[in-house]
């Protein structure tokens, strides 16, 4: 990793940020519309005052803007792998 990060800590970091919903990655692992810590979603659901109302909001709740609602065909995934496979080499 350049020399500044290790690639065991560089591991560590991407699995910290994955298993945290209120990262970017984490969120969008979890299918979130946006990050989101613990307490911020306590102050959201708050000032709300309606639980009903705050449930729409929460991140799990809304789509998320971006990600692609078309669906590959079967083909297309075949043809991506396939590429996917050509393109892989390991190096001794």
């Amino acid at each position: 990793m350049g020399g500044a990060v290790s690639w065991g800590e560089t591991k560590t970091l991407l699995e910290e940020a994955a298993s945290d919903p209120s990262t970017v990655l984490g969120a969008a692992l979890a299918g979130w519309a946006y990050p989101a810590t613990t307490p911020e979603l306590i102050g959201l659901i708050a000032q709300i005052g309606n639980p009903r109302a705050s449930k729409r909001l929460l991140p799990w709740a809304l789509e998320n803007p971006r990600r692609k609602k078309t669906v590959a065909t079967a083909e297309e995934v075949a043809e991506a792998t396939a590429a996917l496979e050509d393109g892989i080499v390991f190096s001794t």
